[in-house]
């Protein structure tokens, strides 16, 4: 450890040397002055100042702030730019693009269009023998009654008031060889005197039916019409039943104009299951009157 102190102290001794050495060469004279000027200029090329002129103060005369020529409602300041902006359409304009004020609601939906079913309707057969009609067992359905029916060619069912005339089966074969079978059954609708065609996997419908129309602003309203062309007041109107379209469910509905706002027409789609949706399975009703039937022969 001391040897190390002693070479520390030589290291300072030496140092402080040193410095004292070049301070007095500095002041002596022996050593260049580092702040001497040096001339810098070229000796063929002497330095001449440039005369400087007098500034001279001018007026300046600013045009009043005037708009665009082909737009005389954009008027802006000199150092202010317009604010242009583009509209819906695509053209310039002054102000900014607002959207439009949403359209008031129609005011009314189509909930559901009811038809009431005949009250007979055909089911199902069974065939024991294709080659004779008459041992065909038809499995009838009495809409008011809520029970199925059994009956043969030629029976009368007085507590369904009707009588099955005849049953017939059409085979029809296609060009790619598929046969389609279509299966009608006639009855007497001893009711109404009528004769009445059935036919299998076709719902039969009477004649009438109901459109029934509410409202989402008023739940309370409720309107049923019968037919069209009809004319109806709303919650928010007044309106004209056009047309009455069965096959998609819908009906075409002219709200008509007021002072504010011109007619409008539109087609209103049933929010309720189509009316034509397929009868409830129901489960025959044993019926010991009749013979036994081998119900694997051949059903459809």
């Amino acid at each position: 450890m001391n040897k190390i102190y002693d070479k520390l102290l030589l290291a300072v001794a030496l140092l402080l040397l040193a410095g004292g050495v070049f301070l007095y060469l500095q002041k002596s004279g022996a050593t260049p002055s580092l702040n001497a000027p040096v001339n810098v200029e070229p000796a063929d090329n002497p330095y001449k100042p440039v005369a400087v002129l007098p500034s001279v103060s001018a007026e300046a005369s600013w045009p009043e702030a005037s708009g665009n020529p082909s737009r005389p409602e954009w008027v802006y300041d000199v150092f202010t730019p317009p604010k242009i902006y583009i509209g819906k359409d695509g053209e310039f304009t002054q102000e900014g693009w607002k959207p439009p004020v949403p359209p008031p609601p129609y005011g009314i939906y189509l909930a559901d269009i009811e038809r009431k079913p005949y009250r007979i309707q055909l089911e199902g057969y069974i065939e024991e023998d294709r080659s004779d009609a008459s041992k065909t067992l038809l499995l009838m359905f009495d809409e008011e009654a809520q029970k199925q029916v059994r009956a043969r060619p030629g029976d009368d069912k007085p507590e369904a008031e009707f009588k099955l005339i005849s049953f017939d089966i059409e085979r029809i074969r296609d060009g790619d060889n598929n046969i389609e079978i279509v299966a009608k059954a006639t009855i007497l609708d001893q009711r109404s005197g009528e004769e009445v065609i059935l036919t299998h996997g076709e719902r039969r419908y009477d004649s009438g039916l109901t459109v029934i129309i509410r409202s989402e602003e008023d739940p309370s309203y409720l309107k049923e019409l019968d037919g069209a062309p009809a004319e109806f007041e709303g919650p928010i109107g007044q309106y004209t039943l056009l047309e009455i379209n069965l096959e998609e469910s819908s009906v075409k509905v002219e709200k008509q104009a007021t002072e504010d706002q011109e007619a409008e027409t539109q087609t209103l789609k049933a929010r309720a299951a189509t009316p034509s949706s397929p009868p409830p399975i129901t489960t025959p009703e044993a019926n010991t009157a009749e013979e036994p039937v081998d119900i694997f022969d051949s059903m459809f």
